[in-house]
């Protein structure tokens, strides 16, 4: 499947390694310009950074690489100090539309399109 989706036939002898790639994300992607290579990477990282690049998208919103955020609330019988009503209500602030709506608007403003995708719009 690798490389059929955007059009790519990988060639070469291997991929490159990113030695700082600890760093974060924002010198990986820099690095990944640097040496015009192909990487994945989070929709916000490029956005903010992509005045700084010319690295373009070639596959955005494909099943197979969406990253979904997760919340799991922590079991009170395990874990009885922790606020556990207070977890259930944030999980279901998060999946209403007012928090899907501050989702998909984040970064608007500043970038011209939003950070993140919400899952529920």
């Amino acid at each position: 499947m690798y490389g059929k989706r955007p059009g790519l036939s990988p060639r070469g002898h291997g991929n490159l390694v990113f030695e700082q790639g600890a760093k974060g994300n924002a010198p990986t992607l820099a690095y990944v310009n640097e040496k015009q290579a192909y990487t994945i990477m989070d929709r916000a990282t490029y956005i903010t950074m992509k005045q700084k690049i010319t690295l373009q998208v070639l596959v955005e919103r494909d099943d197979i690489l969406l990253n979904y955020m997760t919340l799991i609330p922590v079991s009170p019988a395990k874990f009885p100090q922790v606020n556990h009503t207070g977890a259930l209500q944030f999980v279901e602030w998060l999946q209403a539309k007012e928090a899907q709506t501050i989702i998909r608007d984040f970064g608007k403003d500043k970038y011209g399109e939003p950070l993140f995708l919400p899952q529920f719009a």
